[in-house]
């Protein structure tokens, strides 16, 4: 018989410390956009492959390298997750 466990939410502490000021993280994020989009990224997956190319990223099948407009990692990031973390997740995923 399965033994139910209580949720276990995260601790969140009455202070943040902040590394980068907002315009770093401006800064940070146009920079990872621009990258994404013109250098890539490489996926040595087919799956992955063609999901990216049916969302509409380009996808040069030979090098296995997806170049990812800005659009539609922003479009990605606002339905999978709150605004708040979106520059997180562009940034150091």
């Amino acid at each position: 018989m399965p033994v139910e466990r209580q949720t276990i939410e995260p601790l969140k502490p009455d202070y943040r410390i902040k590394f980068l000021t907002e315009e770093q993280l401006d800064l940070m994020e146009a920079a990872t956009l621009e990258i994404l989009e013109t250098v890539g990224v490489r996926f040595p997956s087919e799956k992955a492959l063609m999901i990216f190319a049916d969302h509409g990223a380009h996808v040069d099948w030979n090098t296995q390298v997806v170049k990812i407009p800005p659009d539609l990692i922003k479009k990605a990031l606002h339905v999978t997750s709150p605004l708040e973390h979106a520059i997180h997740l562009v940034t150091f995923n």
